[in-house]
């Protein structure tokens, strides 16, 4: 069973389509990375997911149930920016969650000492939140998402507005949690993310899949490597340029371009065998960020071979079959806000008239 499955699904705001047909599917118990720029429709998609805002056309299937009223308890969430009232202490705060959640003691206490412990908190659980730094607050959100052990826990951007020590302290937060064996939906703008937790990404733009593939496949030498060395004596750079017409060499630095698995594995046995000291290996190109560029300027796609083969590719932009991308970021401000307001006056109705 997916975890996750859209069929030509489309969501407009006041006639404005940001999605254009999507169809997804994630696979239970994978880490799915959905890549794209700001704006492209990655949070209006999580919000249809989590039945904030209703697909206007096509369906959706959250752990095989279209009425998603059904599986509240069992999706964690962690938006892009969390609202907290900050004169709880986080203890109190996920306390106050999971007795919303119809939580009961002594589960209530132990779920809660487990969410502070494994998010770095235990020492801080009974500290104002309005002291915690915002790396604190993101972890906190990851402590509060897992609180009820969800079967899916769908992310939103979670190193947006974190400094460089707090972005790699949630990569290696996500990473304790992946392993832990839940479905990850993350939903990003950022390549390491991706790179780092991911099983499977699609890339979306224009409101479409433009790309879906497997993160493995991309994990293969870069197309063009620089090799630093303490000293290339010049009998072993001529010795390493015999090798092949795409090994450059300096004194202090080897080129290959473009490089390949094969001809990298012999110029590192020549140089350690030379008991070259070796410094450092710099992929010159990341074969992510390639794809993601490709299809953000609508250039044709050329996805590396993997065993087994990607799940699908679409109409990249720029394809006549292509939709255009929306203008702008629709889906926010006054008339996301009307939207959510009107469904709430529409389910008041409905409760009225039951």
């Amino acid at each position: 069973m997916f975890a996750i499955e859209t069929e030509k699904l489309y969501k407009s705001y006041d006639g404005l389509p940001v999605l254009r047909g999507l169809d997804l599917r994630v696979p239970e118990g994978l880490v799915y990375g959905l890549l794209g720029p700001n704006g492209t429709g990655k949070s209006t998609l999580i919000h249809v997911l989590l039945g904030f805002l209703k697909p206007t056309k096509g369906s959706v299937y959250v752990l095989g149930e279209r009425n998603l009223e059904h599986i509240r308890g069992r999706v964690g969430y962690l938006p892009e920016r969390l609202r907290y009232h900050l004169r709880y202490s986080g203890r109190e705060y996920l306390r106050y969650l999971g007795q919303f959640s119809d939580m009961r003691e002594p589960l209530l206490t132990t779920r809660v000492n487990e969410g502070l412990r494994m998010v770095g908190l235990l020492d801080a659980a009974d500290r104002l939140l309005g002291t915690y730094s915002k790396g604190m607050l993101q972890r906190l959100g990851i402590a509060q998402a897992l609180l009820t052990d969800p079967e899916i826990l769908i992310i939103d951007e979670p190193t947006a507005g974190l400094d460089p020590a707090g972005q790699r302290e949630m990569l290696d937060l996500l990473t304790t949690v992946r392993d832990r064996g839940h479905t990850i939906f993350l939903a990003t703008h950022f390549l390491e993310e991706v790179e780092q937790l991911c099983d499977q990404v699609g890339v979306l733009f224009g409101g479409k899949l433009a790309a879906e593939l497997e993160v493995r496949s991309l994990r293969t030498p870069g197309r063009s490597v620089l090799i630093n060395v303490s000293e290339l004596q010049p009998e072993l750079a001529q010795q390493l340029q015999r090798l092949d017409p795409a090994v450059r060499c300096s004194r202090h630095e080897i080129a290959l371009q473009p490089n390949t698995p094969a001809l990298q594995a012999q110029v590192l046995r020549a140089l350690i065998d030379a008991e070259v000291p070796i410094i450092a290996l710099e992929p010159q190109s990341r074969p992510l960020e390639e794809l993601y560029l490709r299809v953000v300027r609508g250039e044709p796609l050329e996805l590396p071979p993997a065993e087994p083969p990607p799940n699908s590719l679409f109409a990249p932009p720029g394809h006549p079959d292509a939709l255009p991308p929306p203008p702008g970021r629709p889906g926010t401000g006054e008339t996301f806000l009307r939207e959510l307001l009107g469904q709430d006056a529409e389910r008041d109705h409905q409760s009225n008239q039951e």
